[in-house]
């Protein structure tokens, strides 16, 4: 059985998860995969992949389980014309996508389906950014930004440490409103009758106890 999920996940779910799973299935030999939704969807396509928790994927023959809706902000650096000092937060308003216009942003290269969805959603407000740095991932974007090297949106939780002390931090950031971006995390698997039973019980496991550690 060929298991995928987002790194970093598979530490935090699996090790409280597999114990109780190989209590119930001593004898499936399980191989787990530490990959990006794009790399499962293509595994998933090839029916290399048996079972996966990570961004919503959206594929014939594939069945899908929503967990959760993920809360993104958008973060600016302190050489952004809008940032405003003192102020971490900062409530949301159409006016702060407008001045996003001509700004530099880091974007998140590695994470190909959450940039894809924050281009579009930057294109469909009619704002034009520069993408001055590519990365692999979120938490060296948000690294860079804290270095007044440009923008990103990320996923709300990463900014829980930093909100904590918030003096420490020469950033603003706007949790941005649900409807308009937000990041769907669910499972997908295909359906087998060989694995219909470790499958169910890895589902049943996934709605009752998951909380990713956001970290795209």
């Amino acid at each position: 059985m060929t298991i995928g999920i987002t790194p970093p996940m598979a530490n935090a779910w699996f090790s409280q998860t597999l114990p109780a799973f190989y209590q119930r299935f001593p004898n499936i030999r399980t191989k787990i995969l530490e990959i990006t939704t794009s790399k499962a969807e293509t595994l998933l396509a090839s029916h290399q992949l048996d079972f996966f928790i990570g961004k919503t994927i959206h594929q014939t023959n594939v069945k899908t389980i929503p967990l959760q809706t993920i809360s993104l902000s958008l973060v600016i650096p302190k050489t952004a014309g809008i940032y405003q000092s003192n102020q971490f937060w900062r409530p949301f308003t159409p006016t702060i996508l407008t001045g996003m216009t001509g700004e530099p942003v880091i974007r998140a290269v590695g994470e190909a389906r959450f940039q894809e969805l924050v281009n579009h959603y930057f294109a469909d407000k009619g704002i034009q950014t520069i993408p001055l740095i590519e990365v692999d991932n979120s938490r060296f974007a948000l690294s860079l930004t804290l270095q007044g090297l440009g923008s990103i949106v990320l996923a709300t939780a990463m900014l829980a440490r930093l909100a904590t002390e918030p003096a420490k931090y020469p950033i603003n950031a706007f949790k941005l409103p649900t409807s308009e971006l937000s990041l769907d995390f669910s499972i997908a698997y295909l359906p087998s009758h060989v694995l219909a039973k470790p499958i169910a019980y890895l589902v049943e496991q996934a709605c009752q106890t998951f909380n990713p550690a956001i970290d795209f």
